[in-house]
């Protein structure tokens, strides 16, 4: 591809179009005929090394080496851009109803679907327009699937969910599955029937081996164009908001309600029954055990806001040498009391 023609692609535009670009690579490891990107001010000392043959750049930049620069309002969707320019999608699956898959009586399958082999769609269910599924799927009855779904192998839908338009579900992940209740029965628990669904709004994406447990009575939500990574756990009748992301292995007890625009690190806990705010930040690790206000940026466990919670781990890094000290003060106390004794 001629970078002009990269350049016309994200509306930038170039002093050296008749360059050949054949991919798209990292920044420090791009070769000469590869156009790389540049975002992150961390790696912008990166161009004076790279061997790319062009560099998506933001507006500003500046360097005094002479490299072909595409200049962008934003880099990083430009990127994505020229990416999908060179790898256009794949489709997961072949067009059509491959005959090895099975189909119960009563269901409904729009127009143009791919279900591969292996597929099992239970009664009475409704699965939009253009839909792909990919083998060993099982869909349980009464689940309702909008337009332009993709769903990955491995998949478990259960009874009675909802998934919206344009939703991505990723492989192996685990939706309806039953929320974790268990009545005390003097020794023993009595397993509490969890008879609600799972509702998962439009462009929503779910990760590979997460699961999103059943409500006991009402719905699960997961509401329009929220991200959630692999290996997460939404307990029963949580709500995660509008355009939240949630990185993996976090886990989010039942009754938690998440505002929309969250971001959400990596192996984060909820305790059950708290409202998080929108606009919500919490950094990776973090033990939430109440309540937060929107637009809070908050981290550790138990969290605190932002800057506390930094002063308080500089402070137990210097702990070492404070309890040494204090030793060596206690030492001097006990001499001088000694010496005060013998005189």
């Amino acid at each position: 591809m001629k970078l002009n023609i990269i350049a016309e692609i994200i509306g930038s535009t170039t002093e050296y179009p008749e360059i050949d670009i054949t991919d798209i690579a990292k920044i420090d490891s791009a070769k000469a005929s590869e156009i790389a990107f540049l975002h992150n001010p961390k790696y912008f000392h990166q161009i004076e090394t790279t061997n790319a043959g062009a560099v998506i750049v933001p507006k500003d930049f500046k360097t005094d080496r002479n490299i072909p620069l595409l200049r962008s309002e934003n880099p990083y969707q430009s990127f994505l851009k020229v990416l999908i320019a060179f790898h256009p999608p794949v489709p997961p699956a072949e067009k059509g109803v491959n005959r090895m898959s099975f189909i119960s009586d009563g269901s409904v399958i729009g127009i143009d679907p791919s279900i591969s082999a292996f597929v099992s769609i239970g009664r009475n269910c409704v699965i939009g327009d253009n839909v792909q599924i990919q083998p060993n799927v099982t869909i349980g009855q009464n689940v309702k699937i909008g337009n332009n779904v993709i769903i990955y192998s491995n998949v478990s839908i259960r009874e009675n969910c909802v998934i919206g338009n344009n939703v991505i579900i990723q492989n192996g992940a685990v939706i309806g599955s039953d929320g974790f209740g268990f009545a005390p029965n003097q020794s023993e628990y009595d397993k509490i029937p969890q008879v609600g669904n799972v509702v998962i709004e439009d462009n929503v994406e779910i990760g590979a081996n997460t699961c999103v447990d059943r409500a006991t009575l009402g719905s699960t939500v997961i509401k329009k164009g929220a991200k959630l990574d692999n290996l997460l756990q939404i307990a029963h009748n949580v709500e995660i908001g509008e355009n939240t992301v949630m990185a993996a292995q976090s886990g989010v007890s039942g009754s938690t309600k998440i505002g929309s625009h969250c971001m959400i690190g990596g192996q984060v806990g909820f305790v059950g029954h708290i409202t998080i705010g929108n606009g919500v930040m919490i950094g990776a690790q973090a033990g939430i055990a109440g309540n937060l206000k929107d637009g809070s940026i908050v981290t550790g466990t138990p969290s605190r806001e932002i800057a506390k919670q930094r002063k308080i781990d500089a402070c137990l890094g210097r702990l070492p040498d404070l309890i040494y000290k204090v030793k060596d003060i206690e030492k001097a106390v006990k001499a001088l009391e000694e010496n005060s004794k013998e005189n």
